[in-house]
């Protein structure tokens, strides 16, 4: 089965309530239709014609059939009967034989008779009309050459012209070749009853092809994400995996992120290399997604830093009051080392997102996250970025340029305009899109539930404290810089900072 195929039976599976609806309404409808649809009676009248071989008149008596069902010729038909004018009717041959049955139905059996009688006799006046007027016009012919001809010859003799022409007149007279003639005028009546198994049985088969039409009209309407095929063909970026609902198949979910580290190190990317994952409209599915790929980085032996770089509280256990980080480095990325934590796992270290400022725009510059980059890519072989997402911020398109190679974060049941609109802004930052990580919506929102931090003692100080950061270059001395306090190195574990 190819990938089509199998596509179009997804789309058709997550629709599936549209399937069984438009079935059941079509059940409905055949067994309604059926139980309130009266007996009828169809009586028959057979016809048939004769006098060529079997073969031709077979063929013929297919062109009768033709006139019969011709718009035009019942009302011509009727016009010289009594037929009822809700009595129906229609004609069918016999096999390939020259027999034609006309067929009437009617409510009562008597009238259904009576009438495809009646049919079949006008019928077959009808189309032996056109040939009699011949045959009577020859008759004359004939008739009136026998009146000029003598009896007897001069010898007193019968005069064998004379009786020539009158065998002739007897022949033409006597002729039915190719007319039409009643075989059976009551062929007998057969009771129509409304089957209502068989209708309920045509009503689901015909309701479930409608369904299924149905659920694919919808899916190429929909404006929301599915899918990583639906992702893929609607708006042209690659879907690297897709990660499992958080909280549900977890060693899928583990061997899935596994997979995305295994693609990003088959790229031809420098050493060491920067990996910015930035969200749609979920900051923390992208923080989660890169301190997870972090983990898996740190355990196969490369020594990875994390970067929450999405303005957002990162609190390890206990310390509340360590604000100091990605923030702070970029008002003087040469102090980023000392901003660094250790995690419980040896190859991984964290730079967490420092004092979350309200407006970080004039130090989120090009030049300072690349001096920011270049300080850490002396201690590290992988550098993993958290950005904040790329539909609310310009920091995203910034962290993301900067980057060797960015990862887009997509949630199912994202619109698709919103999604194309993110990755135009990823292009127009001349990013480096390696793919996108499809994850479920319910899964991000769980997630950020569980990483929400808690109330931040230092939150409003912190974002008057660092005012006087804005507009600071690297080159400032970093001591006119107020900070909070207990920013000491601390030891904490990735999943302390992402569920504290």
């Amino acid at each position: 089965m190819n990938s089509t195929w199998k596509r179009r039976i997804e789309q058709v599976r997550r629709r599936w309530w549209v399937v069984a609806v438009v079935t059941m309404l079509a059940v409905a409808g055949a067994a309604a239709s059926a139980l309130t649809t009266p007996t009828a009676y169809t009586g028959k009248s057979t016809l048939i014609l004769s006098g060529q071989t079997p073969e031709q008149d077979a063929v013929m008596m297919l062109g009768y059939l033709t006139i019969f069902r011709e718009p035009q010729t019942l009302p011509r038909l009727r016009a010289g009967t009594t037929i009822p004018d809700d009595v129906t009717f229609d004609a069918k041959t016999v096999a390939s034989s020259p027999i034609l049955t006309v067929e009437a139905t009617a409510s009562d059996p008597r009238t259904a008779q009576s009438a495809a009688t009646a049919m079949g006799v006008a019928f077959s006046d009808d189309i032996n009309a056109v040939q009699k007027a011949g045959t009577a016009d020859n008759v004359t012919d004939l008739e009136r050459q026998l009146g000029q001809i003598p009896h007897l010859d001069p010898n007193g003799a019968t005069n064998p012209y004379y009786a020539s022409l009158q065998e002739r007149i007897d022949a033409a007279r006597n002729n039915v070749s190719d007319q039409l003639m009643a075989l059976q005028p009551e062929a007998g009546v057969t009771e129509v009853a409304p089957n209502i198994v068989s209708a309920i049985g045509r009503g689901a088969l015909g309701g479930l092809v409608l369904g299924i039409l149905a659920a694919l009209g919808l899916a190429a309407l929909s404006r929301r994400l599915t899918d990583g095929d639906e992702l893929r063909e609607k708006t042209g970026i690659e879907p690297l995996v897709e990660l499992p609902r958080a909280g549900e198949s977890h060693m899928l979910r583990r061997d899935r992120l596994r997979v995305l580290a295994n693609l990003i190190s088959l790229e031809d990317l420098p050493k060491p290399t920067v990996i910015a994952l930035t969200a749609g409209d979920d900051t923390w599915s992208a923080r989660d997604i890169a301190a997870e790929l972090a983990e898996v980085s740190a355990r196969r032996g490369d020594r990875t830093i994390l970067i929450h770089a999405d303005n957002e509280p990162t609190w390890p256990a206990g310390n509340a009051g360590s604000t100091t980080g990605f923030n702070e480095a970029l008002a003087d990325p040469g102090r980023v080392r000392d901003m660094l934590r250790d995690s419980d796992i040896e190859s991984l270290q964290i730079l967490p997102a420092g004092a979350r400022l309200a407006d970080r725009y004039p130090l989120a510059t090009r030049q300072r996250i690349v001096a920011v980059l270049h300080e850490l890519q002396a201690l590290g072989d992988v550098i993993i970025v958290a950005a904040p997402s790329i539909s609310d911020t310009t920091d995203a398109q910034m962290l993301c340029s900067a980057a060797d190679v960015s990862i887009l974060v997509v949630a199912a049941g994202s619109r698709i305009d919103g999604i194309r609109s993110d990755i135009e802004s990823l292009e127009r930052a001349h990013a480096h899109v390696l793919g996108a990580v499809l994850i479920d919506r319910s899964a991000g929102r769980q997630r950020g539930r569980q990483s929400t931090p808690p109330p931040d003692p230092y939150a409003e100080t912190a974002a008057l404290d660092r005012s006087d950061l804005i507009g600071a270059s690297p080159a400032q001395d970093h001591h006119t810089t107020m900070h909070a306090p207990g920013t000491g190195p601390v030891s904490w574990s990735v999943s302390e900072q992402n569920h504290a």
